[in-house]
């Protein structure tokens, strides 16, 4: 008897299962039977926030309105623009995979191209605001990492790293500490490793020496000495053929203070190792200049600095930093004709 009641409660206890598992599981919505109103998600027609997984959502849906994408997105762009990497992957939209919960996102997010073969985005919400882990992805290609980050309640925070298209390198490793870059920022160039540019920052606002190089080369393009985000020092242009100095002024506190030279060009409009004085200023306001010849004065005191720096970089490598104070003070010997 026990046997006979068995089987034939069987068929309604599989069904009661399946009813209880289909009432607990989240629900799915396409996002084309979905509406947004005032920020929030909701099924089509319904009063009541959608709390669930929503698939085929696009991509500029989840990021509209998040402020907090932004520095990510820049960061990238500028790095990508810096090395004339093309990879357009601003321009090309995705639809993604989503979890909600009373109308906002929260949990992971997976945005896919191309008929979803291809990944375009990995990222995590919490209560509505970007937390975790971040990966972006080059348009159309198989899963090649393009950068990643991780945000901790809607700020960045931690290692950020963005890769070459051509080689996969990594070309920027920077850190984010609550919102705001600090320490080293390094751009390497994709195909050849070498540096292209650093930097230094303190609670987001830039420190010491800027640095550029001629992509792909040793050859120094530019550097500048900065002091609270403000030019304090020299700051100079270098020809990307040559490497020969084509500009160099002094800055004071934001301000151009002191001389303003630049190289004489030969008659193919090439930089010369001759420098002429341009202009002279005081805390920001031009000064007539003087009769004295000033160019063999500046040229030599440039050769000077330059020696200097050289044997600074032997002796303490790339890494350290040459403070703005250094660099005065041998700015100031060598105006006394103290040999480096």
């Amino acid at each position: 008897m026990k046997q006979i009641l068995k089987a034939l409660l069987a068929p309604c206890i599989a069904i009661a299962s399946a009813m209880l598992l289909a009432a607990c599981s989240p629900s799915t919505l396409d996002f084309r039977n979905a509406e947004i109103v005032n920020g929030k998600l909701y099924r089509s027609g319904s009063d009541k926030p959608f709390s669930g997984h929503v698939t085929n959502v696009p991509e500029r849906t989840v990021l509209a309105g998040h402020q907090e994408y932004y520095p990510y997105q820049s960061a990238v762009s500028n790095v990508l623009n810096a090395l004339g990497i093309t990879a357009n992957y601003f321009g090309v939209q995705s639809l993604c995979d989503v979890d909600a919960e009373e109308g906002v996102l929260d949990g992971r997010v997976v945005c896919r191209m191309g008929a979803g073969r291809f990944l375009a985005y990995e990222m995590g919400f919490d209560k509505g605001v970007l937390d975790g882990p971040i990966k972006t992805y080059y348009p159309n290609k198989e899963d090649k990492l393009l950068a990643e980050a991780t945000y901790d309640d809607g700020v960045l925070d931690g290692t950020m790293k963005v890769y070459g298209l051509a080689t996969g390198r990594q070309v920027l490793q920077s850190t984010w500490k609550k919102g705001k870059p600090e320490g080293k920022e390094e751009i390497v160039d994709d195909e050849s490793g070498k540096l292209f540019s650093r930097v230094f920052y303190t609670k987001g606002v830039v420190q010491g020496e800027i640095v550029r190089y001629v992509r792909g080369t040793d050859r120094l393009a530019y550097r500048a000495k900065v002091v609270d985000g403000m030019k304090d020092g020299l700051e100079e242009k270098f020809d990307p053929f040559s490497g020969k100095l084509e500009e160099r002024r002094e800055w004071k506190m934001g301000k151009p203070h002191g001389d303003l030279v630049r190289a004489k060009l030969d008659a193919d409009n090439k930089p010369t190792d001759e420098l002429a004085l341009v202009a002279r200023y005081d805390n920001g306001v031009e000064v007539p200049l003087k009769a004295a010849a000033a160019p063999a004065a500046a040229t030599n005191v440039q050769g000077c600095v330059d020696t200097r720096v050289v044997a600074f970089r032997i002796q303490q490598g790339d890494d350290e930093v040459i403070t703005a104070d250094q660099l005065g003070e041998w700015e100031a010997e060598c105006r006394e004709g103290k040999k480096p």
